[in-house]
C-alpha cells in the first residue's frame, strides 16, 4: 500500500538520530514521546524501509536511514536558511544552536559564556552538549564544536581560540603522606590520575606518552571533571587544565614551570551550516569572549 510522504516526518526522524532516545527526541522538540514513536513509523511506511534498529545504546539508524540522513540534513539546513532570509525579522537571528564541549570546558567557561549570549540574543535556542568524544558535525550532532586538534578531513572549518595550559596537581594531604615529586622520574614513586586510554578522542591528550611518564593509571576517568575531584581526594598526581583550577586551594601544582603543558583550542563548524546567521553569531561570540578570559587559560 502507498503511504504519502510528509516531509515534516524527517524532524521526528532527525531528533530521534541525534537524541538516540524516545524520550530525549520527545523533550528536544517539546512533544511527547508517543508522537515521535507514531511519526516515525509513519515515516518508515512512507519510504517502505525500517529506519532504526533499538540497541542498548538507544536507537541506531539502519543503512536506509543511512541513506536518508544527508537528505534530512541538506532539507533542515535549507529550511533554516529560508527562515533566516525571508521569514525573520531583519536582522533578527533565531532558532537552535547546538554547541559541543569537553565536560570541564563546556561546565566552567562554555555555559556561562552562552548565558550571557542569550540574554542578548533571547530567540536563538542553545543546546549544550557535553561529552569526552569528538561530534560528527557532518550529521549536525552539533553546530560548533571545541577540538584541541584540526581536521585532517571533511567540509570542516576550523579558527583558533586560545592557547590554554595544563601543569601537575596533586592535594596538599596527598603530598604530606607521600612526598613532593621534584622530576618527571620522582613521579614513578607516586599514584596517577588520568584518562582511560581507550577513550581518549585524541592524541593531543596523551600527556603520559609526550612526557615520558610510565606510570599505570590507577584512577582513570573519562572526564577531567572526575579525574580533578579523585586528585582533591587524594588518589594521587594528574594532569588539569587551567581552566578548571580556578584557584583551588585544595589542588597544588607540582613539577611547574618547567613541565607546563600547552596546547592550542579550535572551535569548528561544517560548511554546510557556516552561512546561517545564528550560527556565526555563536561563533564569535565564544571567540571574543575566550580572548577577553585569556586569564583563565593559562598558568
Amino acid at each position: 500500500m502507498q503511504h504519502e510522504f510528509d516531509w515534516n516526518d524527517l524532524k521526528f526522524f532527525l531528533a530521534l538520530h541525534r537524541s538516540k532516545r524516545m524520550v530525549a527526541a520527545a523533550q528536544a522538540l517539546g512533544i511527547d514521546q508517543t508522537t515521535i514513536a507514531r511519526r516515525v513509523r509513519q515515516l518508515e511506511k512512507s519510504i517502505g524501509a525500517q529506519l532504526f534498529t533499538k540497541s542498548p545504546d538507544g536507537y541506531e539508524v539502519t543503512p536506509a536511514g543511512e541513506r536518508i540522513l544527508p537528505m534530512a540534513l541538506e532539507i533542515e539546513r535549507a529550511t533554516g536558511r529560508a527562515r533566516e532570509e525571508i521569514g525573520g525579522e531583519a536582522g533578527r537571528a533565531s532558532g537552535t544552536v547546538r554547541v559541543g564541549a569537553p565536560d570541564g570546558l563546556g561546565i566552567h567557561f562554555v555555559a556561562p559564556v552562552l548565558t550571557q549570549f542569550q540574554e542578548e540574543y533571547p530567540d536563538i535556542r542553545i543546546e549544550l552538549l557535553v561529552r569526552s568524544r569528538t561530534f560528527r558535525l557532518s550529521r549536525q550532532e552539533a553546530h560548533l564544536t571545541f577540538s584541541m586538534a584540526l581536521p585532517t578531513s571533511g567540509r570542516l572549518l576550523a579558527r583558533r581560540m586560545t592557547e590554554y595550559h595544563l601543569g601537575f596537581y596533586a592535594s596538599r594531604d596527598y603530598l604530606a603522606k607521600h612526598g613532593t615529586p621534584k622530576t618527571i622520574d620522582d613521579l614513578k614513586a607516586h599514584n596517577y590520575v588520568g584518562y582511560v586510554d581507550e577513550l581518549l578522542p585524541t592524541d593531543a591528550m596523551r600527556y603520559q606518552v609526550e612526557l615520558g611518564i610510565t606510570n599505570p593509571v590507577l584512577f582513570g576517568s573519562n572526564s577531567i571533571l572526575a579525574q580533578r575531584e579523585a586528585i582533591r581526594e587524594g588518589a594521587g598526581i594528574g594532569v588539569l587544565p587551567a581552566y578548571v583550577i580556578h584557584d583551588d586551594p585544595d589542588l597544588v601544582p607540582i613539577l611547574a614551570p618547567r613541565h607546563v603543558l600547552k596546547r592550542t583550542m579550535w572551535i569548528l563548524s561544517h560548511q554546510s551550516t557556516e552561512d546561517l546567521a545564528r550560527v556565526r553569531l555563536v561563533s564569535e561570540y565564544l571567540q571574543n569572549a575566550t580572548r577577553a578570559s585569556r586569564a583563565r587559560f593559562v598558568l
